[in-house]
């Protein structure tokens, strides 16, 4: 009698042996039409969805605009590396971000001593950034990781650091929904976000849309307090249905939005 009425009936054929979808037989079926309506996000995309910058320590390399006013007049060529930068909480759908944050972009690579006011900053840090000793066995270790890099570099090589500067969607990697908004002035990120390099401005609302929404909580559940963990394997899953060619110069024109898409 328990069981009867919390009972399912769910398709053998959506039980893969990647992953299991224990969901009613209807519900399945619906989530099938959304999947069939669409490219993959991933392939759409071509696999251009990128992590934020992980510098390891955000204390040292994250500066705010007061600080950011005082390295570039004290060293004019600081300017080329100080990059406006946002945390996953700056992140929000559709907005602008107010700009008052700076990374310093200190690159694998970079020649420190052409940055003076730079290296002068980080130099409090150091040994904050120095890369753990390869085989180090002395007490808890103050600096950060091991590593290849130099303690005035950021910790990961990011060799796709252009991406940043070309138009991108960008969304963080938990949220109460979906948080993409479409940047075209240069912003980096946080590795607690991701960026979409791309110049499909309309691929925003896709994003943002309800039944992306539905179609992702299909695949991946819930944090503490009803959060999405966006997570790349299940992101690159997103149908992206195909634009109705009527609704072209609208999209283009800005005038973008879930209902000029076939879905």
């Amino acid at each position: 009698n328990y069981l009867k009425p919390r009972w399912l009936q769910v398709d053998a054929e959506s039980l893969q042996t990647e992953s299991w979808n224990l969901v009613d037989r209807r519900v399945q079926k619906l989530l099938d039409k959304i999947k069939a309506a669409g490219k993959p996000l991933g392939e759409y995309v071509k696999g251009n969805i990128f992590y934020g910058i992980k510098t390891g320590l955000n204390e040292a390399f994250v500066i705010d605009a007061a600080s950011r006013a005082r390295l570039i007049p004290e060293d004019p060529n600081s300017a080329e590396i100080n990059k406006p930068f946002l945390a996953g909480r700056d992140i929000k759908r559709y907005q602008q971000p107010v700009k008052d944050k700076y990374l310093l972009f200190t690159r694998r690579g970079i020649i420190i001593e052409n940055y003076s006011a730079v290296l002068k900053h980080l130099e409090q840090y150091r040994e904050r950034l120095e890369p753990k000793l390869k085989n180090y066995t002395g007490r808890e270790w103050t600096g950060r990781k091991e590593g290849t890099y130099k303690w005035y570099e950021i910790q990961d090589a990011v060799i796709y650091y252009e991406e940043f500067e070309k138009p991108e969607i960008m969304l963080p990697d938990i949220s109460i929904r979906a948080e993409a908004l479409y940047d075209i002035t240069g912003n980096y990120c946080v590795n607690t976000a991701y960026i979409i390099p791309i110049e499909e401005r309309h691929l925003t609302a896709i994003l943002n849309f309800k039944v992306s929404l539905y179609f992702y909580a299909s695949l991946s559940s819930t944090t503490s307090g009803g959060y999405f963990r966006f997570i790349r394997q299940y992101m690159e899953q997103i149908p992206i249905p195909k634009m109705l060619k009527e609704n072209e110069e609208r999209t283009h024109s800005g005038l973008s939005g879930p209902g000029y898409y076939q879905c």
